[in-house]
């Protein structure tokens, strides 16, 4: 697949991003809600369950490792469209999924100790470098192979530089809007008050825009290939 940058490309996967970003964080807050029977308070990337849940209900942990399954999901779902047989158009798909999942966030917040993965585990095992050497290695198991497979689709000249794109674009865009300007927003009060789904107005507002982006945007998903 030899790959061809559009404007049209960049918008819909950038939105993209922030629907799966926001798709990871509901299974979280949901799978809480309906464990618990409430929601618990959240930020753009923070969330947590309704207080006293986890003890009265211990499988509310599930709701840590929920998320990261959403993605995993999603992230295999890619690789299944880089099937050699398939055409341009759906391996445009498939790339698109694997690096807008935010592939190398897992591994690298997995890296730092941190991250779903970890804390589940450590709130499971009560051993933290346990957890940490566990979760690392299903990071790197459930990540290696779909980027890999990205990276072997790639027919460009300069593939490493394509790679290494695609590698870091989703995080660096969390970096800027998510932790530099929608949670600082959010923090300030910026339509802070609990709405729909149990999320405040701001992130219920901010996923309804970059839905609509990727509805009227997501054909050119499919352009990546020339």
């Amino acid at each position: 697949m030899k790959i061809k940058l559009t404007t049209g490309f960049i918008v819909a996967f950038i939105a993209l991003r922030f629907v799966l970003h926001e798709a990871h964080e509901l299974v979280h807050t949901g799978v809480g809600r309906i464990i618990c029977g409430c929601w618990g308070q959240r930020d753009f990337n923070v969330w947590d369950i309704c207080q006293g849940c986890i003890e009265q209900h211990p499988i509310a942990l599930l709701a840590t490792f929920a998320g990261p399954l959403f993605t995993f999901a999603m992230i295999w779902t890619g690789v299944y469209f880089l099937k050699e047989k398939n055409t341009n158009q759906q391996k445009s798909l498939g790339f698109a999924l694997i690096f807008a999942n935010n592939p190398f966030a897992r591994i690298f917040t997995a890296a730092m100790g941190k991250g779903d993965e970890v804390s589940g585990l450590n709130r499971t095992l009560h051993n933290h470098s346990l957890s940490w050497a566990l979760g690392m290695l299903i990071v790197l198991l459930l990540t290696i192979y779909p980027l890999y497979k990205a990276f072997k689709t790639i027919v460009n000249k300069n593939s490493i530089g394509y790679f290494i794109l695609f590698l870091l674009s989703a995080m660096i865009l969390d970096l800027i809007f998510v932790f530099g300007l929608l949670n600082n927003l959010l923090k300030k009060g910026v339509l802070s008050n609990d709405w729909i789904l149990g999320s405040p107005v701001f992130i219920t507002l901010f996923t309804f825009a970059v839905s609509g982006i990727f509805i009227f945007s997501g054909k050119h998903i499919y352009k990546l290939a020339k």
